[in-house]
């Protein structure tokens, strides 16, 4: 019964908290609701007439049928109960259980912990042990001597690589005991006195193998860059003198700047000697001048005013380059000259050839021998530079001094011209090799050639200026063909164009002056040559055919642009010009200047001026009528005949028949004015284009 007691009231403790759930989520609905049907709800009264009994009837017949459902199911709610107490005994187990468990784990976590700290002290003194047996191992390495060392410094010769590799060795221990230092190790006091012996002895043996190698340098004959090899080979010879026994080493590199520079300077000196005697001896000489017309043999004459150019010759030229300018190109890395041999070959070189054979030799033995500084005393910068400088200013000098003797005997313009070529190529060619430049000597050089080119030069103006026009008169060499002396000096430019062009530079202004000052004492010679012909018009074509055998042999795609080419070409079209007016004025000379004169008039709007013209307008059209067809021809004939070159004779007739039929054309225009429109002479003037038929027939077919 008290169990059902209990049970009865958690039933009704349910039941309680059911309709209080109940009536909860009523209200929460309520509120979730539409206001406007909860309102209409409540006026309507639907559901809501209930009495206050009926509910409570209502309760107590629901209380009672929960009761009647709890009495019915009792047993299995006892059951459900019992149930429950084995449950919470066997939880209540399992919880002492656990803890049981947690207090074991708990002791465990602090053996480990323990074991933790035992593995980490342990862990750390094995490492300090290791790094102090890997410091200690090294530190006996580095002080203990082995006897195959010993040996091997003591009796083994410096040219074995068993005596470099124990060199390095020593210079290795030697090196670690002095970095770290001496400390209170006693082991150390013990073997320096040994290592300090063996530096001693190692110091002796490879000063003494250093000193025999650069000795051999002195050899005649001897090819100084085997030895060189082998030096480079054992170069930790000089490094181990450098670390301990800087005297030496100072020794060592002050003996073989010497012996080198020595070397050099005999090498260069014989060389220069030798080579210089393989020029050719048919060279230019003072007397070999643009103006020199005592040079011009008779039977070269006619070869000389042909506007084809001359074969080259087989012996040194003086005004025309031929294939000399190739030294700038292919030629310009060839083999060097070997005197004995062109000798025993009897073959003779121009001065340029020479000039970059030696030139070349020096610039190659200059490059090798700073590498060689560089690489073997383990020098650099301002260091190498002043070592590199001592080893070569006795050959700089010694070559330096040859050239300048061969340049001042030189009168040969376009070899001075490419050898001041050559060395601009020359310092770039250092420069490719990024070896000092030894800037000094190149500007002496370029400054001695530049020098006597200008003198060369000024040679041939003078001697253009003081031709003796009255010889050339007797000699008969001062008709209206080209002259030999323009030819020469058309040839000498088109060498310096060449030579500029192979440069593969523009051509400076020095260069510039040169050619302009050239030309201008051609212009002044040829004005005066002019002014020695027996007409104007012969005045005329004589200055047309030179300035055209200029421009034909400097005509090329380069030369084109070139301020020379340009100047000549001006003065040529000016000498043309003036060509045209003189043919056309035997011709046409009254239509000319009645041409002229009315244009002028018209020009200054004095229009009634041109009345007392109307009287003259009749003589020129029956002047011009009757006389046109014979000019035409006359002009034809005439042009053919005074040109060498049929090319430039063809063109200018063409200018002067466009000229003529222009001349037409405005002789026309004027006719056509108001002042003369009524003068019926002006219907009766030759068809402009019956003209030009007839002129059409001397154009030429290509």
């Amino acid at each position: 019964m008290p169990r059902k007691r209990v049970t009865m009231q958690k039933l009704d403790t349910n039941d309680r908290s059911f309709t209080i759930s109940s009536l909860e989520f009523c209200l929460s609905q309520l509120r979730k609701a539409d206001p406007k049907l909860v309102k209409k709800a409540i006026s309507s009264g639907d559901g809501l007439t209930e009495s206050k009994d009926d509910v409570s009837t209502r309760l107590s017949e629901a209380h009672r049928y929960a009761v009647q459902q709890c009495l019915d199911n009792s047993e299995q709610l006892a059951q459900l109960h019992n149930q429950l107490v084995h449950c919470d005994n066997v939880f209540e187990r399992l919880q002492k259980t656990l803890y049981s468990f947690q207090d074991s784990l708990g002791s465990i976590g602090q053996d480990m912990k323990h074991l933790q700290m035992q593995s980490h002290h342990l862990h750390q003194e094995l490492e300090n042990r290791q790094k102090v047996r890997v410091e200690l191992s090294q530190f006996v390495d580095d002080i203990a001597v082995s006897q195959t060392m010993m040996k091997t410094i003591n009796e083994v010769d410096a040219n074995e690589r068993g005596f470099l590799e124990a060199l390095h060795e020593l210079h290795h221990k030697i090196t670690l005991i002095i970095q770290r230092g001496n400390g209170d190790a006693v082991a150390v006091n013990d073997t320096m006195p040994i290592l300090e012996g063996l530096k001693l002895k190692a110091t002796v043996k490879v000063r003494d193998w250093l000193l025999s190698k650069m000795f051999q340098f002195r050899k005649p004959l001897s090819n100084y860059q085997v030895f060189q090899h082998q030096l480079l080979k054992c170069r930790f010879f000089y490094e181990f003198l450098l670390h301990h026994d800087l005297i030496s080493a100072k020794e060592l590199q002050d003996e073989y700047i010497d012996t080198i520079s020595k070397m050099f300077f005999t090498y260069f000196k014989a060389y220069a000697t030798r080579l210089f005697k393989l020029a050719m001896k048919d060279v230019a000489t003072k007397d070999d001048t643009l103006g020199n017309i005592d040079s011009a043999k008779p039977q070269g004459l006619s070869s000389l005013f042909s506007s084809k150019q001359h074969v080259v010759r087989n012996k040194a030229t003086v005004f025309s380059i031929g294939q000399r300018h190739n030294i700038l190109g292919d030629d310009f890395f060839g083999a060097l000259i070997v005197p004995h041999a062109a000798t025993q070959n009897q073959v003779a070189y121009q001065f340029e050839a020479l000039f970059r054979s030696i030139q070349l030799a020096f610039v190659d033995h200059y490059s090798h021998e700073y590498l060689f500084i560089t690489d073997f005393f383990l020098v650099n910068n301002e260091e190498a530079v002043d070592l590199h400088n001592k080893a070569m200013a006795r050959a700089m000098s010694v070559v330096l001094k040859s050239c300048e003797e061969q340049i001042a005997l030189s009168w040969d313009a376009i070899s001075l011209h490419l050898c001041i070529c050559l060395s601009d190529k020359f310092i770039d060619v250092l420069a490719e090799r990024e070896v000092p430049e030894c800037t000094d000597y190149w500007n002496t050089v370029s400054s001695l050639l530049w020098a006597r080119l200008n003198l060369v030069m000024n040679t041939h103006y003078e001697s253009v200026k003081s031709v003796d026009l009255k010889k050339l008169m007797q000699s008969g060499s001062l008709d209206a063909r080209p002259h030999f002396i323009v030819r020469r000096y058309a040839e000498l430019t088109s060498a310096h164009l060449v030579i500029a062009k192979t440069s593969g530079k523009e051509i400076g202004d020095k260069m510039e002056a040169v050619l302009e000052n050239s030309e201008d004492s051609i212009e002044q010679l040829l004005t005066r040559m002019s002014a020695m012909q027996q007409s104007q018009k012969n005045k005329h074509v004589f200055l047309i055919n030179n300035f055209d055998l200029i421009l034909s042999i400097i005509d090329d795609e380069e030369s084109k642009h070139s301020k020379i080419y340009a100047i000549v070409h001006e003065l040529e079209q000016k000498s043309i010009d003036d060509f045209v007016e003189e043919m056309l004025e035997p011709h046409i000379g009254y239509m000319i200047k009645f041409v002229n004169e009315c244009e002028s008039l018209i020009s200054q709007g004095h229009t009634q001026l041109l009345v007392r013209y109307n009287d003259k307008v009749g003589t020129v059209v029956a002047n011009f009528n009757a006389k046109w067809r014979p000019a035409v021809d006359s002009i034809n004939a005439e042009c053919i005949q005074l040109f060498t070159n049929f090319s430039l004779g063809t063109n200018i007739l063409q200018t002067i028949f466009t000229k003529y039929v222009l001349y037409i054309n405005r002789f026309t225009k004027i006719l056509a004015h108001d002042v003369f429109v009524k003068n019926p002479v002006c219907t009766q003037l030759v068809n402009v284009h019956q003209v030009m038929l007839e002129i059409k027939r001397f154009k030429p077919a290509y």
